[in-house]
Order: C-alpha cells, then sequence, then structure tokens
C-alpha cells in the first residue's frame, strides 16, 4: 500500500485530495504548511509527494530541494496555479518528477500518481562492501543476515557508506539525516551505538572534534 504527502493550504482542495486518494486505498498525510511536510518527514518514509508551491512558510519548490539536498529521492509532483514557463522550470530544477497547473483533472492526477509509482517504484538501496541497505522495506542486511532498522538509523549508516572513509561532521549528519533539526549529541551517538552494535565491531568512529567516520574496507 502507497503512502502519499499532500502539501496544500486549500482546505478544500485538501480534503477533496484525501477523499480521492484514499477512497483507491492509498494511505495519506495532509500538510497545510512546509513546516508541517519537515516535521512529517522528520518521522516517516513516503512513496510520492503532492505539493502545492504557494504555501506558507517554507515555499514548495524551496521545501523541494531541501529534501532533495538532504538525499530524499521521492517521486514528487507539483499541483500549483503558477502556470508560467519560468515557474515550471524553476520547479523540476528543484527537483520535481512531474507539473500540473490549476484547476486540474483529478482523473488525470491519480494517472500521472499511478504511472510515477510504477516507474519509480521508490526502492532505493546502497550497498558497500558486506552491507546492504534497503530504504523502502527498512532493513539492513550484514552478510547474510538481515536486520530491521530504525529509519534514521538507516539514514545515518546510508551518509556513511555512501562516503566510506571520510569524516563526516555533526552539522552535516544534523543537515542530510536531521533537515537542520537540532537533536542532542546524545540522540546520534545512540544511533550510532545501536549500528555498530549491529556490526559486533565499532566501524563508525568518533573523531573528537571532527565528526565520525565509517572505518571499513570493503574487500
Amino acid at each position: 500500500m502507497h503512502k502519499i504527502l499532500i502539501l496544500e493550504d486549500d482546505l478544500v482542495l485538501l480534503e477533496t485530495l484525501y477523499d480521492e486518494f484514499t477512497s483507491e486505498n492509498y494511505v495519506v498525510d495532509m500538510a497545510k504548511n512546509g513546516q508541517e511536510v519537515l516535521d512529517l518527514t522528520y518521522k516517516n518514509r513516503y512513496d510520492l509527494y503532492i505539493f502545492d508551491i504557494n504555501v506558507p512558510y517554507i515555499k514548495g519548490t524551496a521545501l523541494l530541494k531541501e529534501l532533495r539536498d538532504a538525499n530524499d529521492v521521492t517521486p514528487a509532483i507539483f499541483l500549483t496555479s503558477m502556470h508560467e514557463e519560468k515557474n515550471i522550470i524553476d520547479g523540476f530544477k528543484s527537483g520535481c518528477d512531474d507539473y500540473m497547473v490549476k484547476p486540474f483533472s483529478l482523473h488525470e492526477l491519480k494517472l500521472r500518481v499511478k504511472a510515477i509509482l510504477k516507474r519509480c517504484g521508490n526502492n532505493v538501496t546502497y550497498e558497500y562492501g558486506d552491507v546492504r541497505i534497503d530504504i523502502e522495506k527498512h532493513y539492513l542486511k550484514i552478510g547474510n543476515v538481515e536486520h530491521k532498522v530504525d529509519y534514521k538509523e538507516l539514514q545515518i549508516l546510508s551518509l556513511f557508506i555512501l562516503n566510506p572513509q571520510k569524516i563526516i561532521s555533526y552539522d552535516t549528519i544534523i543537515q542530510k539525516v536531521y533537515h537542520n533539526k537540532m537533536p542532542s549529541n546524545t540522540v546520534i551517538r545512540v544511533h550510532i551505538s545501536h549500528i555498530n552494535k549491529l556490526f559486533k565491531e565499532k566501524r563508525i568512529k568518533n573523531i573528537r572534534g571532527s565528526g565520525y567516520i565509517y572505518d571499513y574496507e570493503s574487500q
């Protein structure tokens, strides 16, 4: 069952979209402004975003760019009254997969959603050495052993195995994993400690005053 996050500050339209997609067995979360989207994506994983652009606090294009900069590859559709060519170009530059101008056909929107989900599959995996991460299924495979892992821990580990033998600063972890929210040092240490316990060795090591490093040579 696919999970969709809809950002729309027109409450009537937001409720209409919610009713239409839930009636077709999608799981739908709703947000009325950009900050609510950041809060929801901090806690949850989605298969598709449907974003308006002119919304309070954080404009939809800036919001999607921020998510893309944090390695969020979730497919996205902009649904907006902004119809000028420049707006459409800006939308695609920020990382959207499709762009629809209001007023729009609900039937067409649902067809586009199905096409994107079928094409993208939303199956994000990373591999390095004996490690395989499947973001969609929320599991980590070490050698032949599979582990169900907290989503934030998967994001942290993905950041490290994409940058092996490189020091990752505390600020980079906050930006890429926590979307610039400010978790305590203790929260990050607990996540990293749990990851190291799964490896049964200390692969992610603290570099005092600099950050952390994934210290493991892939064979």
